[in-house]
């Protein structure tokens, strides 16, 4: 495979922003606000909140002048994909825990003069609100110590939440702040108060005229695993595209594309956000017995079973290599895969895991030292294991590199 950290030539990327540019941004309905704030010389470091998934081509197809990204890693796994994205300046980033190498890359970008954006929630959010920053965000900004450019899109949930199956049309705004620049002894929190103040987005409610698309529950049970009302986990299943019903209780909702839902026979329409942040509470996470046996560590209580999963390995990237499926259980102390195809336990204890990601809206995935454990669910949602793992994980005093 070719050194996705070597600079391209940037033809291509002059061939997209000349050629295809105008067609991409009629396409995807793209506006900007502020392009006059963002230099026409000399590097600089943007900052973006990341709701869509096509983000990093919405941002840089808007400035008219090549820019370099730091991307997931996810991106480059297929051939093709990884030449395009290489050639319009993305080189990949490991999602869970400090990646050294892209950090590296991104210093060299800076000092040879090139612009660099970067997405400081650390992934993609599922609820239209921007994430807390990642707090190596600070250091980054001074290591680098040009100026600071905040980038807000509004928009860009509604027009594909991270739950849904497909893209909504509608239109995205992109606002570009006035450029400012930190000393290196600013303090790291104001750095990460004025990009949380602005990146911050909370989508649900933006004014949007004209929303186009179908099936707007399609994918919602991946963000509300739980019945609202009964407060079952994953009861809710979706119905002919408009509706979600609790298969335990009955409870049924009616969706739109604006990201609202009512309960049957009401009249108000609330904000899934609203539905969405009811999911966790602490006093619900409690011991189970699992179905599945496994030979648990004195004292060791289970707290989650997962339905059919495949365990994917990373030999080595971006190789992805097949386990087989099974059942997953997440423990006060570590995380348990029983594979039914070669009847074999792998555990994985959590002082050993350097990070998580969810990647696309059907894998959770774990960071080990020199592997990965890649738990593709298409039958329940990986933002659920991506909650209780936290929560279970920093009860038990457990900290990731990036915490």
């Amino acid at each position: 495979m070719f050194d996705l950290f070597k600079l391209p030539k940037l033809y291509w990327y002059w061939f997209t922003l000349i050629v295809l540019q105008p067609f991409y941004i009629r396409y995807f309905k793209l506006k900007a606000v502020g392009l006059e704030n963002v230099p026409r010389k000399g590097p600089f470091l943007m900052v973006a909140n990341h709701s869509h998934l096509l983000d990093p081509f919405f941002i840089g197809a808007l400035i008219k002048r090549p820019v370099f990204q730091m991307a997931s890693n996810e991106f480059f796994r297929k051939p093709l994909v990884r030449r395009f994205m290489w050639a319009m300046g993305a080189f990949p980033r490991k999602k869970g825990f400090v990646d050294f190498k892209s950090i590296k890359h991104a210093i060299k970008i800076v000092k040879m003069g090139y612009p660099l954006i970067i997405y400081p929630e650390g992934g993609r959010n599922w609820d239209g609100e921007t994430l807390p920053i990642l707090k190596s965000t600070a250091k980054l900004v001074k290591l680098l110590n040009v100026p600071l450019i905040t980038v807000v899109s509004k928009g860009n949930y509604l027009a594909y939440p991270r739950w849904a199956n497909r893209r909504r049309k509608s239109q995205i705004t992109i606002y570009y702040s006035k450029p400012v620049q930190f000393s290196k002894d600013t303090p790291d929190e104001v750095i990460i108060d004025h990009i949380q103040r602005g990146i911050y987005n909370n989508d649900n409610y933006t004014e949007i005229k004209k929303i186009r698309g179908k099936n707007p529950a399609e994918g919602l049970p991946r963000l509300l695993w739980r019945c609202p009302e009964c407060r079952k986990i994953d009861a809710l299943k979706e119905i002919d595209g408009k509706y979600v019903v609790c298969q335990y209780c009955g409870a049924k909702w009616e969706v739109n594309l604006r990201c609202f839902m009512r309960r049957e026979g009401e009249n108000e329409w609330r904000a899934i956000k609203e539905y969405a942040d009811m999911m966790f509470r602490e006093e619900e996470i409690i011991p189970i017995n699992p179905a599945v046996e496994v030979k648990l560590e004195n004292g060791e209580k289970v707290f989650l079973e997962s339905k059919e999963v495949i365990l994917y390995h990373e030999p080595y990237y971006p190789k992805l290599e097949r386990v087989g499926k099974g059942k997953l259980l997440m423990t006060d102390r570590r995380l348990i895969f029983k594979c039914d195809e070669n009847s074999k336990i792998y555990s994985y204890p959590f002082e050993k895991i350097r990070g998580r990601s969810t990647e696309l809206n059907n894998v959770f995935q774990i960071i080990l030292d020199d592997d990965i454990g890649r738990f593709v669910m298409n039958e329940e949602s990986p933002y659920k294991w991506e909650i209780i793992y936290d929560y279970i994980r920093k009860k038990g005093g457990y900290r990731t590199e990036e915490e």
